[in-house]
Protein backbone atom coordinates (compact mmCIF):
# COMPACT_ATOMS: atom_id res chain seq x y z
CA UNK A 1 0.00 0.00 0.00
CA UNK A 2 1.11 3.13 -0.85
CA UNK A 3 1.90 6.20 2.00
CA UNK A 4 1.08 9.56 0.55
CA UNK A 5 2.41 12.92 2.17
CA UNK A 6 0.29 15.58 1.86
CA UNK A 7 1.62 18.62 3.88
CA UNK A 8 -1.01 21.08 3.98
CA UNK A 9 -0.15 25.16 3.57
CA UNK A 10 -2.96 26.49 4.32
CA UNK A 11 -5.79 25.87 6.74
CA UNK A 12 -8.61 23.89 5.35
CA UNK A 13 -11.66 22.40 6.01
CA UNK A 14 -11.78 18.63 4.19
CA UNK A 15 -14.81 16.88 4.00
CA UNK A 16 -15.56 12.84 5.11
CA UNK A 17 -14.82 11.90 1.52
CA UNK A 18 -11.88 13.35 1.35
CA UNK A 19 -10.17 11.47 4.33
CA UNK A 20 -7.45 9.29 2.79
CA UNK A 21 -6.21 12.64 1.45
CA UNK A 22 -6.22 14.56 4.25
CA UNK A 23 -3.39 15.33 6.96
CA UNK A 24 0.84 14.79 6.95
CA UNK A 25 0.46 10.89 5.28
CA UNK A 26 -3.39 9.89 5.56
CA UNK A 27 -4.96 11.27 8.66
CA UNK A 28 -7.57 10.08 10.27
CA UNK A 29 -9.05 13.54 10.94
CA UNK A 30 -7.99 17.35 9.50
CA UNK A 31 -5.21 18.40 10.54
CA UNK A 32 -5.97 21.40 13.50
CA UNK A 33 -4.41 24.42 12.82
CA UNK A 34 -1.57 23.73 15.13
CA UNK A 35 -0.89 20.66 13.29
CA UNK A 36 -0.64 22.60 10.54
CA UNK A 37 1.76 25.61 11.75
CA UNK A 38 3.83 23.00 13.75
CA UNK A 39 3.86 20.67 10.44
CA UNK A 40 5.55 23.46 8.30
CA UNK A 41 7.53 24.97 10.76
CA UNK A 42 9.53 21.41 11.72
CA UNK A 43 9.74 20.65 8.06
CA UNK A 44 10.84 23.68 7.10
CA UNK A 45 13.57 24.03 9.79
CA UNK A 46 14.94 20.30 8.50
CA UNK A 47 14.11 20.33 4.89
CA UNK A 48 14.55 23.98 4.09
CA UNK A 49 18.14 24.16 6.28
CA UNK A 50 19.08 21.22 7.13
CA UNK A 51 22.30 20.91 4.84
CA UNK A 52 24.36 23.33 6.68
CA UNK A 53 23.57 21.78 10.31
CA UNK A 54 23.92 18.35 8.90
CA UNK A 55 27.27 19.41 7.52
CA UNK A 56 28.59 19.84 10.74
CA UNK A 57 27.69 16.28 11.92
CA UNK A 58 29.11 14.40 9.18
CA UNK A 59 31.37 14.32 6.10
CA UNK A 60 29.90 15.69 2.75
CA UNK A 61 29.90 12.30 1.35
CA UNK A 62 28.42 10.53 3.91
CA UNK A 63 25.54 13.19 3.69
CA UNK A 64 25.52 13.07 -0.15
CA UNK A 65 25.26 9.22 0.05
CA UNK A 66 22.45 9.74 2.69
CA UNK A 67 20.36 11.96 0.43
CA UNK A 68 20.56 9.92 -2.55
CA UNK A 69 21.37 6.28 -1.89
CA UNK A 70 19.74 6.01 1.42
CA UNK A 71 17.11 7.89 0.71
CA UNK A 72 16.01 6.04 -2.84
CA UNK A 73 16.46 3.01 -0.87
CA UNK A 74 14.05 4.15 2.39
CA UNK A 75 11.33 5.13 -0.32
CA UNK A 76 11.36 2.15 -1.96
CA UNK A 77 11.53 0.22 1.02
CA UNK A 78 8.47 1.72 2.44
CA UNK A 79 6.78 2.42 -0.69
CA UNK A 80 6.43 6.47 0.05
CA UNK A 81 4.82 8.57 -2.72
CA UNK A 82 4.75 12.55 -1.66
CA UNK A 83 2.58 14.71 -3.83
CA UNK A 84 5.16 17.29 -4.91
CA UNK A 85 8.71 17.65 -5.32
CA UNK A 86 8.69 20.50 -2.70
CA UNK A 87 7.11 18.10 -0.01
CA UNK A 88 9.61 15.39 -0.91
CA UNK A 89 12.63 18.07 -0.21
CA UNK A 90 11.02 18.99 3.40
CA UNK A 91 10.54 15.09 4.31
CA UNK A 92 13.91 14.54 2.77
CA UNK A 93 15.36 17.03 5.27
CA UNK A 94 13.38 15.35 7.88
CA UNK A 95 14.92 11.53 6.73
CA UNK A 96 18.55 13.24 6.43
CA UNK A 97 18.11 14.26 10.41
CA UNK A 98 16.97 11.29 11.65
CA UNK A 99 19.41 9.30 9.57
CA UNK A 100 22.40 11.09 10.77
CA UNK A 101 20.79 11.24 14.64
CA UNK A 102 20.39 7.12 14.61
CA UNK A 103 23.68 6.60 13.52
CA UNK A 104 25.20 8.51 15.85
CA UNK A 105 23.03 6.82 18.31
CA UNK A 106 24.04 3.76 17.20
CA UNK A 107 28.04 4.23 18.05
CA UNK A 108 27.11 4.66 21.26
CA UNK A 109 25.28 1.50 21.22
CA UNK A 110 28.59 -0.46 19.98
CA UNK A 111 30.57 1.60 22.32
CA UNK A 112 28.30 -0.04 25.25
CA UNK A 113 27.16 3.15 26.58
CA UNK A 114 23.34 2.25 25.31
CA UNK A 115 21.67 -0.72 26.27
CA UNK A 116 18.98 -0.68 23.26
CA UNK A 117 20.00 0.11 19.36
CA UNK A 118 18.07 2.29 17.02
CA UNK A 119 17.16 1.21 12.95
CA UNK A 120 15.13 3.36 10.36
CA UNK A 121 11.61 2.84 10.07
CA UNK A 122 8.05 3.78 8.20
CA UNK A 123 8.27 6.86 10.95
CA UNK A 124 11.93 7.65 9.27
CA UNK A 125 10.27 10.94 7.44
CA UNK A 126 8.45 12.08 10.44
CA UNK A 127 9.80 14.81 13.05
CA UNK A 128 9.71 13.91 16.26
CA UNK A 129 6.25 16.10 17.30
CA UNK A 130 4.93 14.74 13.79
CA UNK A 131 5.16 11.15 15.25
CA UNK A 132 3.67 11.84 18.81
CA UNK A 133 0.60 14.08 17.16
CA UNK A 134 -0.49 11.38 14.32
CA UNK A 135 0.63 8.03 16.44
CA UNK A 136 1.03 8.32 20.53
CA UNK A 137 -2.89 8.19 21.68
CA UNK A 138 -3.59 7.06 25.12
CA UNK A 139 -5.38 9.59 26.85
CA UNK A 140 -6.34 9.11 31.07
CA UNK A 141 -9.76 10.32 31.45
CA UNK A 142 -10.94 12.63 33.85
CA UNK A 143 -13.25 10.32 35.38
CA UNK A 144 -14.44 6.84 34.25
CA UNK A 145 -16.77 4.00 35.92
CA UNK A 146 -14.85 2.41 38.98
CA UNK A 147 -13.31 -0.94 37.89
CA UNK A 148 -14.42 -3.99 38.70
CA UNK A 149 -11.56 -5.23 40.48
CA UNK A 150 -8.19 -4.10 41.42
CA UNK A 151 -5.02 -6.89 41.63
CA UNK A 152 -2.55 -5.79 44.16
CA UNK A 153 0.77 -7.35 45.07
CA UNK A 154 0.68 -10.21 47.39
CA UNK A 155 4.10 -10.88 49.51
CA UNK A 156 5.47 -14.17 48.61
CA UNK A 157 3.22 -14.60 46.03
CA UNK A 158 4.88 -17.66 43.44
CA UNK A 159 5.62 -16.05 40.14
CA UNK A 160 7.32 -17.64 36.99
CA UNK A 161 11.08 -16.17 37.14
CA UNK A 162 9.79 -15.46 33.47
CA UNK A 163 6.92 -15.86 30.87
CA UNK A 164 6.30 -15.52 27.04
CA UNK A 165 2.45 -15.74 26.52
CA UNK A 166 3.73 -15.96 22.84
CA UNK A 167 4.52 -19.58 23.34
CA UNK A 168 1.25 -20.85 24.95
CA UNK A 169 -0.95 -19.19 21.78
CA UNK A 170 -2.34 -16.59 23.43
CA UNK A 171 -1.46 -13.41 21.51
CA UNK A 172 -2.08 -12.66 17.42
CA UNK A 173 0.11 -11.14 15.35
CA UNK A 174 1.48 -8.13 15.27
CA UNK A 175 -0.67 -5.21 13.71
CA UNK A 176 -0.44 -1.55 12.25
CA UNK A 177 -2.53 1.55 13.63
CA UNK A 178 -1.43 3.50 10.90
CA UNK A 179 -1.71 7.60 11.45
CA UNK A 180 -4.61 7.31 13.53
CA UNK A 181 -4.27 7.74 17.30
CA UNK A 182 -6.21 4.60 18.39
CA UNK A 183 -3.20 2.80 20.13
CA UNK A 184 -5.87 2.48 23.16
CA UNK A 185 -7.85 -0.13 20.96
CA UNK A 186 -4.60 -2.19 19.77
CA UNK A 187 -4.24 -2.46 23.36
CA UNK A 188 -7.48 -3.70 24.58
CA UNK A 189 -7.85 -6.15 21.83
CA UNK A 190 -4.99 -7.83 22.58
CA UNK A 191 -5.94 -8.01 26.02
CA UNK A 192 -9.60 -9.06 25.38
CA UNK A 193 -7.76 -11.87 22.92
CA UNK A 194 -5.38 -12.68 25.09
CA UNK A 195 -7.60 -13.63 28.39
CA UNK A 196 -10.37 -14.82 26.06
CA UNK A 197 -7.89 -17.25 24.96
CA UNK A 198 -7.16 -18.22 28.62
CA UNK A 199 -10.69 -19.06 29.60
CA UNK A 200 -11.57 -20.62 26.19
CA UNK A 201 -8.54 -22.04 24.73
CA UNK A 202 -9.50 -20.47 21.33
CA UNK A 203 -7.46 -17.40 20.45
CA UNK A 204 -10.07 -14.80 18.37
CA UNK A 205 -8.80 -11.91 16.17
CA UNK A 206 -10.52 -8.79 18.09
CA UNK A 207 -11.64 -5.97 15.97
CA UNK A 208 -9.87 -2.62 16.57
CA UNK A 209 -12.43 -0.74 14.29
CA UNK A 210 -15.50 -1.50 16.57
CA UNK A 211 -13.84 -0.03 19.36
CA UNK A 212 -12.43 3.07 17.05
CA UNK A 213 -16.14 3.55 15.64
CA UNK A 214 -18.70 3.28 18.70
CA UNK A 215 -16.93 3.59 21.84
CA UNK A 216 -18.24 7.04 22.90
CA UNK A 217 -16.12 9.42 24.53
CA UNK A 218 -17.91 11.69 27.24
CA UNK A 219 -15.02 14.81 26.38
CA UNK A 220 -15.18 14.25 22.75
CA UNK A 221 -12.33 12.34 21.98
CA UNK A 222 -11.99 8.69 21.11
CA UNK A 223 -11.63 6.89 18.32
CA UNK A 224 -8.82 8.34 16.22
CA UNK A 225 -8.44 11.11 18.20
CA UNK A 226 -6.81 9.42 21.36
CA UNK A 227 -8.76 7.12 23.89
CA UNK A 228 -8.08 4.89 26.77
CA UNK A 229 -7.95 1.00 27.04
CA UNK A 230 -10.75 0.79 29.79
CA UNK A 231 -13.43 2.22 27.82
CA UNK A 232 -13.15 -0.59 25.43
CA UNK A 233 -13.15 -3.13 27.93
CA UNK A 234 -16.79 -1.31 28.95
CA UNK A 235 -18.22 -1.14 25.53
CA UNK A 236 -17.33 -4.90 24.70
CA UNK A 237 -19.27 -5.50 28.17
CA UNK A 238 -22.22 -3.16 27.32
CA UNK A 239 -22.32 -4.64 23.84
CA UNK A 240 -22.20 -7.69 24.69
CA UNK A 241 -19.00 -8.82 23.09
CA UNK A 242 -17.01 -7.15 20.74
CA UNK A 243 -16.74 -8.15 16.45
CA UNK A 244 -14.21 -10.10 14.56
CA UNK A 245 -11.46 -8.57 13.04
CA UNK A 246 -12.41 -10.19 9.69
CA UNK A 247 -16.44 -8.81 9.69
CA UNK A 248 -15.50 -5.63 11.14
CA UNK A 249 -11.52 -4.42 9.45
CA UNK A 250 -9.28 -2.00 10.13
CA UNK A 251 -9.66 1.22 8.54
CA UNK A 252 -7.57 3.99 10.91
CA UNK A 253 -9.88 6.32 10.27
CA UNK A 254 -13.39 7.34 12.23
CA UNK A 255 -16.25 6.23 10.34
CA UNK A 256 -20.14 5.48 11.71
CA UNK A 257 -20.94 2.70 14.10
CA UNK A 258 -21.15 -0.97 12.34
CA UNK A 259 -21.24 -3.03 15.15
CA UNK A 260 -23.48 -6.32 14.41
CA UNK A 261 -25.09 -7.60 17.61
CA UNK A 262 -25.38 -10.84 18.37
CA UNK A 263 -21.61 -11.76 16.19
CA UNK A 264 -19.74 -10.75 18.51
CA UNK A 265 -16.43 -13.52 19.06
CA UNK A 266 -15.24 -12.37 22.82
CA UNK A 267 -17.07 -10.98 25.79
CA UNK A 268 -16.08 -9.07 28.61
CA UNK A 269 -17.69 -8.65 32.77
CA UNK A 270 -15.77 -5.44 33.56
CA UNK A 271 -12.18 -4.90 33.60
CA UNK A 272 -9.91 -5.25 36.27
CA UNK A 273 -7.30 -2.34 37.58
CA UNK A 274 -3.40 -3.67 38.61
CA UNK A 275 -1.71 -1.48 41.49
CA UNK A 276 0.07 1.13 40.13
CA UNK A 277 3.57 -1.03 41.18
CA UNK A 278 6.22 -3.30 39.19
CA UNK A 279 5.54 -6.09 41.54
CA UNK A 280 1.78 -6.07 41.30
CA UNK A 281 2.02 -5.70 37.12
CA UNK A 282 4.85 -9.09 37.45
CA UNK A 283 2.45 -10.93 39.44
CA UNK A 284 -0.81 -9.91 36.69
CA UNK A 285 1.23 -10.51 33.92
CA UNK A 286 3.01 -13.98 35.13
CA UNK A 287 -0.32 -15.50 36.40
CA UNK A 288 -3.17 -13.53 34.71
CA UNK A 289 -2.11 -13.16 30.87
CA UNK A 290 -1.39 -10.51 28.59
CA UNK A 291 -2.34 -7.03 30.21
CA UNK A 292 -3.05 -3.44 28.55
CA UNK A 293 -0.92 -0.76 29.33
CA UNK A 294 0.25 2.93 28.95
CA UNK A 295 3.81 4.33 28.63
CA UNK A 296 6.12 7.41 27.89
CA UNK A 297 6.33 6.77 24.13
CA UNK A 298 7.52 10.44 23.07
CA UNK A 299 11.34 9.66 22.79
CA UNK A 300 13.33 9.52 19.44
CA UNK A 301 15.19 6.54 20.90
CA UNK A 302 11.29 4.62 20.70
CA UNK A 303 10.45 5.91 17.39
CA UNK A 304 12.94 3.85 15.81
CA UNK A 305 14.00 1.29 18.04
CA UNK A 306 15.23 -1.77 16.85
CA UNK A 307 16.91 -4.06 19.61
CA UNK A 308 18.18 -4.58 23.43
CA UNK A 309 16.34 -3.33 26.58
CA UNK A 310 14.96 0.13 26.28
CA UNK A 311 16.04 1.91 28.93
CA UNK A 312 16.25 5.90 28.07
CA UNK A 313 17.20 8.39 30.79
CA UNK A 314 15.02 10.57 29.14
CA UNK A 315 11.43 8.53 28.96
CA UNK A 316 9.08 10.00 31.59
CA UNK A 317 7.57 7.97 34.77
CA UNK A 318 4.22 10.27 35.93
CA UNK A 319 0.59 9.98 34.18
CA UNK A 320 1.18 13.23 32.86
CA UNK A 321 3.89 11.50 30.78
CA UNK A 322 2.06 8.71 29.49
CA UNK A 323 1.06 8.85 26.09
CA UNK A 324 1.06 5.56 24.29
CA UNK A 325 -1.00 2.14 24.82
CA UNK A 326 0.52 -0.81 24.52
CA UNK A 327 0.31 -4.67 25.60
CA UNK A 328 2.50 -6.35 27.98
CA UNK A 329 2.96 -10.01 27.03
CA UNK A 330 5.78 -11.52 28.77
CA UNK A 331 8.71 -11.11 30.85
CA UNK A 332 12.43 -12.13 31.14
CA UNK A 333 16.36 -10.91 31.37
CA UNK A 334 19.26 -10.92 29.25
CA UNK A 335 22.36 -13.14 29.77
CA UNK A 336 23.69 -9.73 31.09
CA UNK A 337 21.04 -9.52 34.33
CA UNK A 338 19.17 -6.69 32.82
CA UNK A 339 15.20 -7.33 33.10
CA UNK A 340 12.54 -6.34 30.72
CA UNK A 341 8.89 -6.14 30.07
CA UNK A 342 8.01 -7.78 26.68
CA UNK A 343 5.71 -5.63 25.06
CA UNK A 344 3.48 -5.98 21.56
CA UNK A 345 3.12 -2.19 20.13
CA UNK A 346 0.95 -1.38 16.81
CA UNK A 347 3.24 0.25 14.82
CA UNK A 348 3.32 -2.89 12.77
CA UNK A 349 5.76 -6.25 12.05
CA UNK A 350 8.46 -3.56 10.40
CA UNK A 351 9.04 -1.30 13.95
CA UNK A 352 11.31 -2.20 16.62
CA UNK A 353 11.44 -6.49 17.13
CA UNK A 354 9.01 -7.64 14.66
CA UNK A 355 6.69 -5.75 16.29
CA UNK A 356 7.88 -5.83 19.65
CA UNK A 357 10.33 -3.97 22.07
CA UNK A 358 11.68 -5.35 25.43
CA UNK A 359 11.76 -2.06 28.08
CA UNK A 360 13.73 -2.11 31.05
CA UNK A 361 11.88 -3.83 34.00
CA UNK A 362 12.15 -3.12 37.71
CA UNK A 363 14.18 0.30 36.53
CA UNK A 364 11.73 2.84 38.70
CA UNK A 365 8.69 1.81 36.93
CA UNK A 366 10.63 3.03 33.48
CA UNK A 367 8.37 5.14 31.16
CA UNK A 368 5.41 5.03 33.26
CA UNK A 369 4.77 1.29 32.80
CA UNK A 370 3.11 0.18 35.49
CA UNK A 371 0.82 3.40 36.12
CA UNK A 372 -2.56 2.42 33.94
CA UNK A 373 -2.25 -1.24 33.73
CA UNK A 374 -5.54 -3.10 33.74
CA UNK A 375 -7.14 -5.94 31.92
CA UNK A 376 -10.28 -7.45 31.05
CA UNK A 377 -12.65 -9.93 32.82
CA UNK A 378 -14.07 -12.36 30.70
Amino acid sequence: MKIVFVLLLVTISVSAEARVKRGFLSLPRAPSPSDVTAGIRNATKVGGGFAGALTKKVSPEVLKKILTEDWKGFQSTFNKVYPTEAIAKLRQGIFAENKVGIDKFNELFEQGKSSFAQKLNWLGDLAPDEFNKLLNGFRAPKSKPPPTATVRSRTGAAVPSSIDWRDVGAVTDVKSQGLCQSCWTFAAAGAIEGHWFRKTGKLVDVSEQDFVDCTPSDDGDGGCQTGYTDAAFEYARKRSGVNSEDAYPYEAKEGKCRHVNGSSVARTAGYAEVAPNEKALEEAVGTLGPIAAAIDASKTGFQFYSDGVYLDPECGNTTDDINHAVLIVGYGQESDGKKYWIVKNSYGPDWGQGGYIKMAKDAGNHCGIALQASYPLV
